[in-house]
């Protein structure tokens, strides 16, 4: 991610205000972790590493993906990189929450153990593990936990991974889950010039094509068990539920959307009162991304 995304960005979290309710409580911590994210890996560019160098055989990949194959590329990511990512968005997160700076201050030790303990380079797996040991030890609520973990490895990858995932033939691809990485999608949009469907990967950004009438993670295409919702009439956003898996992900509809290259993963943020609300539905994430704490309940107002 270069300078000038981080404007895009910016943009983008306006473009939110004005498209969602409630997301100005939010504005304030995305404004302060994107800058944080971004100034760090921009300190990072020249001296490269964070994430593990990836090629393939571009004819390979290509009979990979005819075959239903996911290219499943999963590079080690540089351990003090990730830990001082992961600094840099608690004390984002403190500048607009002090009340949490003890929470924050716990979490950095966690940080601190483990990077002491890992390898120079360690796999998502492996900090995935760390999300739920801080979430288990009450550190942080889940959601903060998704927050900043997530917005952490979806920077290291994407930065990395954009030239490659350009680069992969992703119309030859008509799987669930993500033809680079291989992860579960969590969003996707309704493209503006013809409604199709295209799914996004929240990690590496890799887009896809994707069957209207079909579910992402169990491949169910009767309709009768296939639908949507939208909270409050706004058409922006649509929670896609399948009662077969009892999964839901979120398609934003940029036919309704003003603009141009529209960030995806700033909505996603904009819309987590969405995810509450699948919750209470009795759906759960397909991706596997737990936005919501137990027992929270949406609340709207009057």
């Amino acid at each position: 991610m270069k300078t000038s995304q981080q404007e895009l960005y910016q943009e983008e979290i306006a473009r939110c205000r004005r498209l969602y309710r409630g997301f100005e409580n939010l504005e304030p911590f995305l404004l302060e972790a994107f800058q944080a994210v971004f100034s760090f890996i921009e300190s990072y560019e020249e001296r490269g590493g964070i994430l593990e160098k990836v090629n393939f055989d571009k004819r390979k990949a290509w009979s990979r993906l005819k075959n239903g194959e996911s290219m499943e590329i999963n590079p080690t990511i540089q351990t003090r990189a990730l830990v001082g990512i992961l600094n840099e968005l608690g004390q984002a997160v403190v500048r607009i929450s002090p009340e949490i700076k003890d929470s924050i201050t716990n979490f950095q030790k966690i940080l601190e153990n483990f990077q002491e303990k890992s390898k120079e380079r360690v796999l998502k797996e492996e900090v995935w593990k760390l999300k739920e040991l801080v979430v288990g030890e009450d550190i942080l609520a889940r959601d903060m936990a998704t927050f900043i973990f997530t917005l952490a490895l979806s920077a290291i990858y994407r930065f990395n991974l954009e030239a490659v995932s350009k680069g992969l033939r992703t119309d030859l691809w008509e799987g669930g889950n993500c033809a680079l990485c291989g992860e579960k999608p969590h969003f996707g949009l309704l493209r503006s010039e013809d409604g199709a469907k295209i799914i996004e990967c929240w990690l590496c950004g890799t887009q896809w094509n994707h069957i209207r009438i079909k579910c992402p993670y169990c491949s169910n295409t009767e309709q009768e068990q296939l639908g949507f919702f939208t909270v409050e009439e706004n058409d922006s956003c649509r929670v896609q539920f399948c009662k077969k898996c009892s999964s839901y992900y979120k398609l934003f509809d940029t036919r309704s959307i003003a603009g141009e290259n529209i960030v995806l993963s700033v909505h996603n943020l904009a819309t987590l009162s969405y995810d509450i609300l699948a919750r209470e539905e009795g759906f759960k994430a397909g991706s596997g991304l737990e936005w919501v704490n137990e027992g929270e309940k949406l609340e709207l107002d009057d």
